[in-house]
């Protein structure tokens, strides 16, 4: 009897300590704070339309470019005083590297003068690469107006010698219409534009000579 009764006192004190265990964890989930809502953000598409100039041959491949530790996430920054800040509840829909390089070969697409184009991500055989240092992608508070600022130092490099044929930077600024996260996405995705179409008659000039 000593042995059954061992037992079941084991076996109760177990059910007991689960049933304190779950109570716990159910206190727990009930105490914390609902998830913020985020707005998931993608720089607005480029309206560079079709060129009709001669295709490069040889193809091209974009890389994500470098970049320092605050742009490499998905934050949407406003730079103030030199202080960063982000834009609440707001992200971009990826790491702005990524998002950037992306951008860019849709870009490059649209205007059509390389006719073979292709990622880092997929390393296809290209004769050219751009790549380069993100030194800017965000919202300035600049003589208290907000202006968006993208600057992209870039390089255009000969893939089989690893040779730099050209190097430049740019740089593309654009006052806000609004004061919101919206806003700035509106703005940098007018810059962007602006700086890829300089960027992309660059990069045709530089790979024609």
């Amino acid at each position: 009897m000593k042995i059954i009764t061992g037992r079941v006192t084991r076996s109760l004190t177990v059910k007991n300590v689960a049933a304190i265990v779950a109570s716990l964890l159910i206190s727990a989930c009930s105490v914390l704070p609902a998830r913020e809502p985020v707005d998931l953000f993608q720089l607005p598409a480029s309206s560079i339309s079709s060129n009709q100039g001669s295709t490069i041959p040889g193809g091209l491949r974009l890389l994500t470019p470098d970049t320092s530790d605050a742009l490499s996430g998905s934050r949407l920054l406003i730079l103030d005083n030199n202080i960063f800040q982000a834009w609440p509840a707001s992200r971009w829909a990826a790491p702005l590297p990524q998002l950037w390089r992306d951008w860019l070969l849709d870009a490059f697409w649209r205007d059509g003068r390389f006719g073979s184009l292709s990622t880092d991500s997929t390393v296809l055989q290209a004769e050219r690469s751009i790549n380069g240092m993100m030194r800017a992608m965000h919202t300035e508070n600049i003589d208290g107006r907000m202006i968006a600022v993208i600057r992209f130092d870039a390089q255009l490099v000969n893939t089989s010698g690893r040779q730099i044929i050209a190097a430049r930077r740019f740089e593309s600024r654009e006052p806000l219409n609004g004061s919101s996260a919206n806003a700035s996405v509106v703005a940098l995705g007018v810059a962007a534009d602006r700086l890829a179409r300089e960027l992309i008659d660059w990069a045709v000039t530089e790979s024609s000579r």
